[in-house]
């Protein structure tokens, strides 16, 4: 299933496309929040060349009015410096006086400057539509709040990393079910937000489509392995707008790793001489891949889509690099897929990785929900609440769904211990800051 956002004059948007996947889910109305999608017909009407015309008159108007008030401004602060023994001075010495016709100049230059880039976008936009037509229409996709059709829906739609990342999400044989710290995120936030019958859907995503599904409104909450950096906050490019992150509820780095003496290359950032061998296989749509081709020539680079095909590389030998962190490629890891080569860890890492979970931008009662349900995890684990002792909890913090969420997850340590510690034991930077220790993570006081 697809949808299509056309951008218009307040949305941040581009063409996007997305796919749908129900899985470990039996309910039957999953796909229809279409029905409560809402397209608003003549909400952007590209002007016609008439109308074009006229509008860019006006600016030029305006910005002949902005130069106009530029050159006066100029000629009063040039009237206003005066040569006294050979040395350019005020001729008010009032300090006050000389900045406020500064500031004055200033603005007025800041004023040419808007107008002639605002003419200059708009004289452009409309040439690039010239073959449009003075009645055509644009339909603007306007998906209702999260949370409300969340809860008409019955299920919470969370986007996951598609292949298992043990730890993080993997196929449990036991309990025939996905499980892992990125899950337990997803039960938390469904929990306080469906109560205590809660249900939740996991939908595959990859490093590529990932944000396109979730603007697109395939998924309520994006929880597979996100790096919160500056673009994906402003203008992340695949989906062409923004998004809102949670505080961090881990933090990583990339390290290179594989066959020793090319770990040694990889950490030296050297790929001449005994290095020339060197393969990195890089996963595309990552700040790892976009770290990597900042460090190492395309030439010693191999694009892959995940995890799994980059172990399965180093297993095959078209790669001894492959990119990790501290829980993406440790050796046990590596080696439960078969690799029974020599391996080695870098000991630098390249990358910072605070990992959050993603909402759309343009949902922030959702973002907010989401930022809490963390927040309560963490103020749990320091005020000692657990999984058994959750019913305890009650005051004003309840309208967010405190106990639901305690009660189906434990706090954030609890999370940890069951599905990180037995594959790298928590490091002081993914500990709560508590003023005695440098951790990373922080929890709002009471």
């Amino acid at each position: 299933r697809g949808v299509t956002f056309v951008p218009g004059p307040d949305f941040r948007g581009g063409i996007h496309t997305g796919y749908h996947s129900a899985q470990e889910s039996d309910h039957d109305d999953v796909d229809d929040d279409i029905e409560n999608q809402i397209f608003i017909e003549g909400a952007y009407t590209v002007p016609d060349d008439n109308e074009q015309t006229e509008i860019i008159e006006k600016l030029h108007e305006q910005l002949g009015s902005a130069q106009q008030e530029l050159q006066v401004a100029k000629s009063q602060l040039a009237a206003s410096i005066v040569e006294v023994d050979g040395e350019v001075v005020p001729d008010d010495m009032s300090d006050s006086n000389n900045k406020r016709k500064t500031s004055t100049f200033v603005f007025i230059l800041c004023l040419g400057a808007i107008a002639i880039a605002v003419s200059m976008g708009l004289a452009v936009s409309f040439s690039n539509r010239s073959d449009t037509t003075g009645d055509e229409t644009f339909k603007v996709l306007v998906l209702p709040p999260v949370l409300k059709a969340a809860q008409k829906r019955g299920i919470l739609r969370c986007g996951v990393q598609e292949h298992d990342s043990l730890g993080f999400i993997a196929f449990n044989n036991k309990t025939n079910e996905r499980e892992g710290f990125e899950v337990d995120l997803c039960k938390a936030v469904a929990a306080a937000a469906l109560g205590s019958s809660y249900r939740y859907e996991l939908v595959p995503t990859t490093g590529l489509n990932r944000f396109v599904t979730l603007a697109g409104g395939e998924i309520d909450v994006l929880i597979a392995s996100t790096t919160h950096t500056f673009d994906r906050d402003v203008h992340e490019l695949s989906a062409g707008i923004g998004f809102s992150f949670s505080s961090p509820y881990l933090y990583d780095g990339m390290t290179f790793n594989g066959v020793p003496e090319f770990v040694t290359c990889a950490d030296k950032l050297s790929a001449v001489e005994d290095c020339t061998g060197i393969l990195i296989c890089s996963i595309i749509g990552t700040t790892w891949h976009d770290k990597t081709k900042e460090l190492f020539p395309s030439s010693n680079l191999v694009i892959v889509e995940d995890q799994v095909e980059s172990i399965q590389n180093l297993i095959e030998g078209k790669c001894n690099i492959i990119q990790g962190g501290q829980y993406d490629a440790p050796e046990m890891i590596v080696r439960g897929y078969g690799y029974d080569g020599p391996y080695a860890q870098g000991k630098i890492s390249f990358t910072k990785e605070p990992l959050a979970m993603v909402t759309r931008d343009d949902d922030p009662e959702f973002a907010a929900f989401v930022y809490k349900v963390l927040q309560v995890l963490l103020l749990a684990e320091t005020q000692n609440v657990t999984m058994m002792t959750a019913s305890t909890v009650s005051g004003t913090t309840e309208f967010f769904g405190v106990t639901n969420a305690l009660t189906a997850v434990g706090n954030y340590g609890e999370v940890y211990t069951r599905h990180l510690s037995s594959i790298s034991p928590r490091l002081e930077v993914n500990t709560i800051n508590d003023g005695e220790t440098t951790g990373l993570l922080y929890s709002y006081p009471l």
